[in-house]
């Protein structure tokens, strides 16, 4: 620390040895920057605050049934096309900018300057204040851009120019609505015809197996009635053949009976199995009682048969001709169970010789709905879509997503804005200070002197013994106070020079721009 500390020390001595140099050299960056602050001629801004509405009172009523306009980025595009070149290039052309350029050159410098001097920007903690700004040298010519401005902001219509993509969206969503509406009139039309020429292959209630178990179900009742109505036909034969001097267990009254809910039973079971698959709970009741009821009959005649005495004698009306009656309506029954018979196995045969191709057209049937439900799906949604879009080009056409409402007018500025001579002016006079001690270190590093025995040691690298300090005569030493007094009150100019600087400048901002263009006045 002691080290850097004398190190400075040196520095400022070295310096110290130049200072009237320094001082001038202040004294005259001093006045040429503050000459040309003067020069600077005088900037007006002109300033006007527009509100844009992007809310509307319909926007709730319409959420999620029409695709609203984004305002924020209606706002950001308008603003963007404000500051467009065309745009300026037609401000300048409004307020007269574009005479003062005669070159293509010129007409871009005079764009630029434009981009660089407009300026809009959101005002405050209201996202929808806008303020415009521009500045000019001429307060008459900042008013009439910040106008020209928002004639272009209130005139521009964004909305009429989104109108254009929704209208092409409305004409490519109408095309592809008809194009798979009619895709979807196709799929429906081979779906239908598939179903009408395969329809003995249609999966209705029941599908292949269940068919199937419902027909076995049904051979097997009609084998169970077919053979009772054979064993009925076997007793009445063998009742006519011993000439009634007997009675056979089978005919009893309680056989018939018997036999009777048998029939009934088989007869219910036939008409549940053509509503209801075999594992219905109805159908296996029924199924259940069946097996019950034969169980009870073949008991029966189990024990007629060991106990003959048991058994009643018939009625009168059994007679030889009633037999025979008997006889006949039996071997009908059993003629019409064959031929039902054969036809149920004839089914059955046909229904697993057509399995395979029953199979086939399941599976088509299937992708057929699929093509017919993925087409279907496609078009509402469409049609949706379509409905949203043209929704929103009547919301689009008939109301305005931007409404611009001036709050405060541009008006012709009565007192310049800039530039900010006092702050340029004392700028000026530091760095006038800073340039004076930067040369006056420089000519210390140019002719260097040893301010003190350590600095020549370290010079030389040679010890010194000793050092004389230099005596002064009493009229030296006033003469070094004067000098000193008169530094500093040439030091405390400066600020004195700033302070009358500033208290010219209404004079020099008129004075020094006409010296400069060799206008004296």
């Amino acid at each position: 620390m002691q080290e850097i500390l004398s190190l400075v020390l040196g520095q400022l001595r070295n310096i110290w040895r130049f200072r009237w140099i320094a001082l001038g050299i202040a004294w005259i960056i001093a006045i040429v920057g503050w000459l040309y602050v003067y020069s600077l001629p005088d900037q007006y801004s002109s300033s006007a605050r527009v509100h844009i509405d992007t809310k509307s009172a319909i926007d709730p009523l319409l959420h999620g049934m029409a695709v609203m306009p984004n305002a924020d980025q209606q706002v950001s595009l308008l603003i963007r096309t404000v500051l467009s070149r065309p745009h300026l290039r037609d401000i300048a052309r409004a307020t007269g900018l574009d005479l003062r350029a005669t070159t293509p050159e010129q007409e871009q410098a005079l764009i630029q300057g434009l981009q660089n001097r407009l300026t809009l920007s959101n005002s405050g903690g209201d996202a929808n204040l806008y303020t415009i700004t521009y500045t000019s040298s001429k307060p008459t010519l900042a008013q009439s851009v910040v106008q020209q401005v928002m004639s272009i902001m209130t005139t521009m219509n964004l909305s009429n120019s989104n109108g254009g993509d929704t209208t092409q969206a409305v004409a490519f969503l109408a095309h592809e609505v008809d194009k798979y509406k009619q895709k979807l009139n196709e799929t429906e039309q081979q779906l239908s015809t598939f179903k009408k020429s395969h329809a003995q292959m249609m999966p209705g209630a029941n599908d292949y197996v269940t068919q199937v178990q419902r027909i076995h179900a049904k051979i097997g009742s009609i084998q169970d009635q077919l053979a009772a109505a054979r064993n009925r036909k076997a007793n009445i034969a063998a009742n006519m053949g011993s000439g009634g001097s007997s009675v056979p267990p089978a005919q009893s009254q309680q056989v018939q009976r018997l036999d009777d809910q048998i029939n009934g039973a088989q007869q219910k079971l036939s008409q549940l199995l053509t509503r209801y698959t075999p594992r219905h709970p109805d159908v296996i009741d029924t199924k259940h009682r069946i097996a019950n009821l034969k169980q009870r009959r073949s008991e029966m005649l189990a024990r007629l048969s060991a106990h003959p005495e048991e058994i009643q004698a018939p009625a009168a009306a059994s007679s030889g001709g009633g037999r025979a009656a008997r006889l006949s309506q039996a071997k009908i029954q059993i003629s019409a169970l064959e031929s039902s018979l054969q036809r149920k196995e004839q089914q059955l045969q046909e229904l697993q010789d057509n399995a395979d191709s029953m199979n086939d057209a399941q599976a088509q049937l299937a992708q057929l709905s699929r093509n017919y439900a993925v087409t279907r799906d496609q078009y509402q949604q469409l049609l949706s879509r379509l409905y949203s879009a043209r929704l929103s080009t009547d919301v689009q056409n008939s109301s305005e997503a931007l409404q611009f409402r001036v709050i405060d007018p541009p008006e012709v500025p009565a007192e310049p804005s800039g530039p900010k001579r006092m702050i340029l002016m004392a700028m000026a006079l530091i760095g006038a200070l800073v340039a004076g001690l930067a040369f006056a270190w420089f000519l210390a590093q140019l002719r260097p002197v040893f301010s003190s025995r350590r600095d020549l040691t370290d010079a030389t690298g040679v010890p010194v013994i000793g050092s004389v300090s230099l005596a002064l005569s009493p009229a030296q030493r006033a003469n070094r106070r004067r000098s000193m007094l008169v530094f500093f009150v040439c030091c405390a100019s400066l600020p004195i020079g700033f302070a009358v600087a500033l208290a010219l400048v209404p004079i020099g901002v008129h004075w020094v721009p006409n010296i400069v263009s060799g206008q004296v006045l």
